[in-house]
């Protein structure tokens, strides 16, 4: 697997034809352009990666680098960036991410900063200016430019390195806010900090490989060292390089696109939102800490990468690492775990899928605890049996409504959630499997065997083969 986005982006252009759009027009993203033509194209059913290749910055000026977004808007993409077949973007793409996390940790390879090429342009001073970034804004009533990658920093008490999707608002060229939340580990890191008056290094990494973002994503306990998780899942050394604030102190990815160096000054908050965020809504105005950008280094050439919030490729970048997290913690306990799907109805957090070969009628509500236990955005769990499809809600909802007796198998508690007050703290889940204690009908089938014979391609030419 090649580890920079940029290899990655040529082959995929050249492997899957069409699955990347190159925007050659002026766009200005600070002007909605870029999230306007993205809505637009979802609208019409082109689920593409884009790549806006003459893009303004800030200030209006154009900028020197291409903005690249959607690189996770199917999940056959996300299984070509895992290094799988596109057809296998289903439960084969989050049994191989499960497979990939329960393996442990893969090896990090330090190499100089003359050899890194996230280091082959390096600014600082009044030259590490944000305004010179083809930063986005997304939403309306957002309140102002945001970069929507991610952020890393090293604990303090201890050699580790966590990896986080984050936002940061633009607040003039060398200062942006950092929101991070309370149940995001690098808010426990800036605690750590400031609880001992220190000034905290963050960075901002703005581009690296599919799967790097993907494996960042991996649902792992405070204290892992996310780089070597990254590379565990990415079956590949990650390549770190010193960084140009901290030197050997805070390793930074040396394939990145770019990166921000910058503090965060102990005691600071200011305020950030209202924001879209992953839910479809306007994150209310909190009060967060900011970064003081000490550095930006970058490759020459380098793209910009950036998620379009609370779309289709923001859900797929967070749920499908989380369905191979949850899938592992529900197999601990459970063998008979088939399959774990968080579906975009549900924006990729709220709502979770999971089948089994239930052993005993208990297993379904243990089931659904453990995904509630792992996922803190968690509100609605439906658990069917084996031969229903988790990705297929016609089929999920169908199980739902023909083996369920809503004043048995349906189970609401309370006060068990607290992220997101607005969406309440009570979560709900549907044992829709069929009893083992009572009779129940057998579903309607078709023999296997004619099913496997047959070739629809050859009854009905011309037939789409798009996966999502």
């Amino acid at each position: 697997m090649m580890n920079d986005l940029q290899s990655y982006v040529a082959r995929l252009e050249a492997e899957h034809p069409g699955w990347i759009a190159r925007v050659k027009e002026r766009v200005d993203p600070n002007a909605f352009e870029v999230s306007s033509l993205l809505h637009l194209l979802e609208k019409r059913g082109e689920y593409r990666a884009v790549v806006f290749e003459n893009v303004a910055d800030l200030e209006g000026r154009p900028s020197p680098f291409p903005l690249v977004y959607n690189l996770f808007m199917t999940r056959a993409h996300c299984a070509v960036a895992m290094g799988l077949p596109p057809d296998q973007h289903r439960m084969e793409l989050s049994a191989e991410f499960a497979r990939r996390q329960a393996a442990g940790p893969g090896p990090v390879e330090v190499i100089d900063g003359g050899r890194a090429p996230c280091r082959e342009v390096v600014l600082r001073g009044a030259e590490a200016d944000l305004r010179r970034l083809p930063v986005a804004m997304h939403h309306t009533r957002d309140a102002g430019p945001y970069l929507t990658m991610g952020c890393a920093m090293k604990a303090l008490s201890g050699d580790f390195y966590d990896v986080t999707f984050t936002k940061n608002l633009i607040k003039g060229p060398r200062r942006m806010s950092f929101s991070a939340h309370p149940h995001h580990h690098l808010e426990a890191i800036t605690q750590e900090y400031e609880a001992k008056g220190k000034r905290a290094p963050v960075i901002a990494i703005l581009g690296h490989h599919p799967a790097f973002w993907l494996a960042s994503c991996a649902m792992t306990p405070y204290g892992t060292d996310d780089y070597a998780s990254i590379a565990g899942i990415m079956q590949a050394p990650l390549r770190l390089t010193p960084s140009e604030t901290w030197g050997d102190a805070f390793l930074v990815p040396a394939d990145a696109e770019m990166v921000i160096e910058g503090e965060i000054p102990p005691g600071v908050r200011e305020p950030q939102n209202p924001y879209g965020e992953i839910g479809g809504y306007y994150q209310e105005e909190m009060q967060m800490p900011v970064v003081e950008v000490t550095a930006i280094t970058h490759r020459r050439g380098g793209l910009m990468q950036g998620v379009f919030p609370g779309r289709q490729d923001h859900w797929n970048l967070g749920g499908i690492p989380k369905e191979g997290s949850v899938f592992n913690a529900i197999r601990r306990n459970i063998p008979g775990v088939r399959a774990v799907h968080l579906p975009a109805s549900g924006n990729g957090r709220f709502t979770c899928f999971i089948s089994l070969a239930k052993e005993f009628e208990n297993e379904p509500r243990k089931a659904a605890m453990q995904a509630f236990v792992e996922m803190p955005n968690l509100k609605f769990c439906v658990v069917v049996d084996d031969d229903v499809d988790v990705f297929d809600e016609r089929q999920v909802f169908w199980a739902m409504v023909t083996r369920t007796w809503w004043d048995q198998d349906l189970e609401v508690i309370r006060s068990v959630q607290s992220f997101r007050g607005w969406l309440g703290s009570a979560i709900a889940m549907v044992d829709a499997t069929r009893p083992r204690h009572r009779p129940f009908p057998l579903r309607n089938d078709l023999p296997e065997d004619v099913l496997a014979r047959l070739d629809l391609d050859r009854y009905v030419p011309g037939l789409r083969r798009e996966a999502r």
